[in-house]
């Protein structure tokens, strides 16, 4: 006998992002944003954590600058 398993989703806040995610991001999940210096990764993260944090259901954003090892 086999069971489904439900994941539910949450909305990013950016409808085309939860189109391609299936519906927003899975609920209890870790999320790496990723990508070149000044794509926009700082800006999706703040509009996420806006569409998504509620007294109820806390959000954690934190971010690493990084370095360059080419010195």
């Amino acid at each position: 006998m086999s069971t489904k398993v439900t994941i539910n989703r949450l909305a990013t806040g950016v409808p085309g992002l939860d189109e391609v995610l299936g519906g927003g991001l899975p609920e209890f999940s870790f999320n790496l944003i990723a990508g070149p210096p000044g794509c926009g990764k700082t800006t999706l993260a703040h509009q996420m954590m806006f569409a998504l944090a509620t007294p109820e259901r806390p959000a954690l954003f934190f971010t690493v600058l990084g370095s360059s090892s080419n010195n």
